[in-house]
């Protein structure tokens, strides 16, 4: 009868043992490879999303402030033009004055015997 009790100097055992503990470490890297590969299936395509959501969301940032800019620009513009208005219709009522005194004379007579009529009564 064969002896299948194992002492720790038994060279069988030993060799069983270490046959069973390689075995088992190649079964762990196999398997913690398989989940890294998987865990990369899933998160390429993740990556791929979000950088294409990303690269849109800064196209339409892009072109939103430069649309605001423009609107800016452009109501810069017009309040620029309509404060210098005013400054406009001095300078050319002066020059027109200078022009033809005579006649300028004559509009503020007409203009100052029509305010008067209107509000005599």
């Amino acid at each position: 009868m064969e002896n299948s009790t194992s002492f720790p100097g038994d060279i069988n055992a030993n060799l069983s043992d270490t046959a069973s503990t390689g075995t088992l470490k190649r079964s762990v890297e196999t398997a913690g490879s398989a989940l890294h590969s998987s865990i990369d299936k899933m998160v390429d395509p993740a990556n791929h999303a979000v950088k294409r959501v990303t690269h849109v969301a800064h196209e339409a940032v892009n072109k939103l402030s430069s649309g605001a800019t423009q609107v800016a620009d452009r109501v810069s513009e017009q309040a620029a033009w309509v404060s210098e208005a005013s400054g406009r219709a001095v300078d050319s009522s002066k020059t027109w004055i200078q022009d033809k005194p005579l006649e300028a004379v004559g509009m503020a007579l007409a203009l100052g015997f029509i305010i008067g009529r209107l509000t005599a009564h």
